[in-house]
């Protein structure tokens, strides 16, 4: 177990520090990285269960790097894009599947080919000890590239703009009702499903009701949501004593 720290910047630096080789030199260290003599570092914290609060990393050998390409962010920020053989790293999956439906919040082993890393600026000690050990490393330097924000300037700007709307005084009521019909669902559900995938899950018990008897449809509707409640339910309740009993 690590020492609890001042920050996280603090504990993550020394989980990583403590995944040092015996004979590796570190050259820098930074938000984005921990730089040896022979590897890229660099680590984050789990949020989700069965492994949440701790910590986890993957390192990088300069010798495994196939390509790798510098170019600016939006912002003019540098990135720095590197291609390297797969790579398995524990990150967010959902944690439950049926058919196309996913929900739910795990952790879970995701494949990688390529990692990026922004910076500062061009004097980051981190990306100019990453750069050095690339050109000696002789892996091959891609074309640059440029990373721009999805859509237009115009279509960035519109989802920027915030409207507001005053209700008319008769319709405060249907407002308040709304508001506490949303808490009820918020409760039920916890936030875990989308409403496309509650109503996906409705017409796939719905359809073939109707064609047996209309009159099946409505409670084929509320025997599919019953059934989500109490999944989700179960789920929630079982997160939360996994993390309760973690010391």
């Amino acid at each position: 177990m690590l020492p609890l720290m001042g920050s996280t910047n603090e504990q993550r630096d020394a989980y990583l520090r403590a995944q040092v080789e015996p004979g590796e030199t570190i050259l820098a260290v930074g938000p984005q990285a921990l730089v040896t003599d022979r590897r890229i570092l660099f680590g984050w914290r789990l949020n989700w269960p069965p492994r949440a609060g701790e910590w986890t990393h993957d390192a990088l050998a300069f010798d495994e790097i196939t390509r790798w390409r510098e170019g600016p962010r939006h912002d003019g920020c540098p990135l720095l894009r590197l291609e390297h053989p797969s790579h398995r790293r524990l990150e967010w999956v959902p944690a439950h599947r049926f058919l196309w439906f996913r929900w739910g919040n795990a952790t879970g082993e995701i494949s990688h080919q390529e990692t990026t890393f922004s910076f500062a600026g061009s004097r980051d000690p981190v990306f100019r000890s990453m750069t050095g050990r690339l050109e000696l490393a002789g892996a091959t330097q891609g074309e640059p590239f440029v990373e721009m924000l999805p859509g237009t300037r115009e279509e960035r700007l519109g989802r920027g703009v915030m409207v507001f709307r005053v209700a008319p005084r008769g319709f405060r009521t249907l407002a308040r009702l709304r508001g506490r019909l949303l808490t009820l669902d918020e409760h039920l559900h916890h936030g875990q499903i989308h409403w496309w995938i509650r109503v996906g899950s409705w017409l796939l018990l719905a359809v073939p009701a109707w064609f047996i008897s209309h009159w099946l449809v409505l409670p084929a509707v509320v025997l599919v949501e019953v059934a989500w409640v109490v999944g989700l339910q179960w789920s929630w309740h079982r997160d939360c004593h996994r993390r309760a009993a973690r010391p």
